[in-house]
This record gives structure tokens, C-alpha cells and sequence, in this order.
């Protein structure tokens, strides 16, 4: 079970999306926090199912699809993640090559080093580091 303060971390997060998704206009402060779940939301499988697929190599890449997917993560998507989605992506073991292509394809030229950016800070920041249970011996 994770320590207080990360499950804290974790769950505050997502109760601050959840008070953004309700706002007609944000901080510039805020706009990285929606960046942030923006980015769980396309990276997630119970948000973006194709794009999880092809990140885990579990199919090929549809670029159509991930497109889809990862414009409505951005759009809608980020309003409605959850601390079990944020938990994935934290801990995901993402290929880069992979990861890079899903960004040729998926976010504009533009966009791509600050998601970049966002993606390892907030990877960094709220990483688990949990360590597997061991069996008890009985």
C-alpha cells in the first residue's frame, strides 16, 4: 500500500482536475495542471485504448486512431481521470522510440518538447518507487 503522502499526492491531484473541469476559464497555472491530465488521459488505457496498445506493443500503430484518441484526451478526456489512471502512467515503462513516434503522430510539432517536458517532471515528481510485496513465508 502506498504511503500517506503519495496516495495524498495522487488523490489531490485528481481533485483539483475535477475542480478545473467545472471552470470556464484557468490560471496560466492551472493550464499545467490540465496539461498534466491531459497527458494521463492520452497515455491511459481506460482513456486511450489504441494508443496503450501500441505503447505496450500489443498492436500495431493505427495512426488514425491514437490521432482520435489523444485530440480527445485533450480536448474532454483529461476531465474525467482517475487516481488509477494517474498510477499507470507514473508507472508505466514506456518505450521511448514508441512513445516519440505516438508524438510525431498524435501532437503537433509545436506542442511536442513542452508535453515532453511536462511528461518527465510530472513523472518525476509523483513517481511511486513501490516495491514489490513479498510472499510471507508461513
Amino acid at each position: 500500500m502506498p504511503g500517506r503522502a503519495i496516495l495524498n499526492n495522487c488523490v489531490n491531484f485528481v481533485i483539483n482536475i475535477r475542480k478545473l473541469s467545472t471552470k470556464r476559464s484557468v490560471a496560466e497555472s492551472e493550464a499545467d495542471l490540465i496539461t498534466r491530465a491531459a497527458i494521463i488521459a492520452a497515455l491511459s488505457s481506460n482513456h486511450s485504448w489504441k494508443t496503450y496498445k501500441y505503447l505496450n506493443n500489443l498492436c500495431e500503430i493505427d495512426k488514425e486512431g491514437i490521432c482520435a484518441e489523444t485530440e480527445y484526451a485533450f480536448r474532454e478526456g483529461w476531465k474525467s481521470i482517475n487516481e488509477s489512471d494517474v498510477e499507470e502512467v507514473i508507472n508505466s515503462n514506456l518505450n521511448s522510440q514508441q512513445l516519440s513516434l505516438w508524438m510525431y503522430y498524435a501532437v503537433s510539432r509545436e506542442k511536442r518538447q513542452k508535453l515532453i517536458e511536462v511528461f518527465e517532471k510530472m513523472r518525476k515528481e509523483m513517481a511511486y518507487n513501490l516495491e514489490p510485496l513479498q510472499k510471507v513465508k508461513e
